[in-house]
């Protein structure tokens, strides 16, 4: 397809106001190996208070994909703490003075304890000492000290974000972390008339321990009516991702591991899904491995059977096992996929999830079942663009991924053709030629 249109055109899963910021931070996506990081250059909008922080690196990009550790950091940032997210955003690489800072280390440097978390770990050598990788939950604990931005740096951050989805030709998203700062913002945006983008609000819950707070905000939101801005749901995570092997599966990895991370029980889960229902919004689940669908589908069975009534949202489901479709059937579920995530795993499936390998990547499975799913791109894990998901679609068959029956651009098109009319994205050569939103040209 070299020319084609799409109206109300859609990203599906997004991290609006992080996509913003990352347009400004230290991007680390080029690193070939860990020295390479002598060479970056370091500004004063890489700092978020006194933390350096950055966000990209991929081990598997590096010789040995061995994973770094703080040895560098310290060298090169003794004076400072650092925390730069891993290119999935489930693992963050930091320094001596961030574990001091989270009380893992005295300021000797020397062990003093390492927290205990279902569903988090720190990466420890032979020693027993932390590396200075911290997976899921773990990487929470240092995210929760990092200061926030201010309304500015939010406000910013999020034009920025615009700006940046319409250049790629999207006109509406679908947003996975929403905050109280950011949804305050939004609305400046909105009656500022800066918002050029029809915006569905998934409040963040990515701790349980907010979860609360997470449908307090969402029922606010819910009550100021912003016509560009829905407030959807809640959203929480249930496993961690494949590449930094904490997403869930139903065997061991190749590496030997483990099989992942379960961060919520069922009958914690199946709790959250309650309350989210009985209030009326949608429950969206990070859930990537094939074990962690499995589980989410089932929990979700328990509760619709129960006569609590409520739309699941399955977020990526990288991997699915025909069993668990069953289940999947004539259910209120919708599941987000992101194609490009294919081309960035694709060198170390096979190597990672040996046999379970033949479950990635299900859109076919769900054609064939009638289940609803979308397009998204995880912006800003992947670039957002249409291009990227549609070239996967194309070389994934290569590789034995089952093809998509049909055009691709239904699942880049949202589903509510009457929210902001006279909107439509034109393509040439796969990139955005025109944009139009609520009759008024943006390219």
């Amino acid at each position: 397809m070299s020319h084609f249109q799409i109206q109300n055109c859609f990203d599906s899963h997004v991290h609006w106001l992080a996509t913003g910021q990352m347009s400004v931070r230290l991007r680390l996506q080029h690193l070939k190996c860990e020295d390479d990081l002598r060479q970056c250059r370091i500004l004063p909008t890489h700092f978020q208070g006194e933390w350096l922080v950055g966000f990209g690196w991929d081990h598997h990009q590096w010789p040995g994909q061995q994973l770094p550790t703080r040895r560098l950091l310290d060298e090169l940032f003794p004076d400072f703490p650092v925390s730069f997210s891993r290119a999935d955003g489930h693992a963050a690489w930091v320094n001596t003075r961030a574990l001091q800072r989270i009380g893992v280390l005295d300021q000797e440097g020397g062990l003093k304890a390492l927290p205990e978390l279902k569903g988090g770990r720190f990466v420890v050598d032979e020693m027993g000492l932390p590396t200075g990788v911290l997976v899921d939950l773990a990487k929470s604990v240092v995210d929760e000290i990092i200061p926030e931005p201010d309304s500015n740096q939010v406000r910013t951050a999020l034009l920025r974000g615009v700006d940046i989805f319409n250049g790629a030709g999207f006109t509406h998203v679908r947003d996975m972390a929403c905050s109280e700062s950011q949804f305050n913002e939004s609305c400046h945006l909105y009656e500022s008339g800066f918002l050029t983008l029809a915006v569905e609000q998934f409040f963040s819950a990515d701790d349980p321990r907010y979860f609360e707070t997470a449908l307090r905000l969402a029922k606010h939101a819910r009550a100021e009516q912003i016509p560009l801005l829905r407030a959807s749901g809640i959203k929480i995570y249930y496993d961690g991702a494949l590449g930094s092997e904490g997403a869930l599966l139903s065997a061991p990895y190749q590496s030997g591991s483990g099989q992942g991370l379960e961060l919520l029980t069922s009958k914690e889960l199946e709790e959250l899904m309650r309350q989210t229902w009985e209030s009326g919004f949608s429950l969206a689940v990070h859930t990537i491995g094939d074990e962690a669908v499995h589980r989410v589908v089932l929990a979700a069975e328990k509760v619709w059977n129960r006569g609590c009534a409520g739309h699941l949202h399955l977020e990526h489901v990288e991997m699915l096992r025909p069993e668990t479709v069953t289940h999947m059937v004539n259910r209120p579920l919708t599941c987000h996929l992101q194609p490009c995530h294919w081309l960035s795993d694709r060198q170390w499936l096979n190597e990672k999830l040996g046999p379970l390998a033949k479950l990635v990547f299900p859109w076919r499975l769900l054609q064939e079942n009638q289940i609803q799913f979308d397009f998204g791109s995880d912006s800003p894990i992947e670039p957002a663009s249409v291009a990227n998901n549609f070239k996967a679609l194309e070389e994934s068959v290569v590789q034995g991924v089952p093809p998509l029956l049909g055009s691709p651009l239904v699942y880049h098109s949202h589903p509510d053709k009457t929210w902001v009319p006279n909107t439509y994205s034109l393509f040439h050569g796969g990139q955005p030629t025109e944009v139009v939103f609520n009759g008024s040209h943006l390219t």
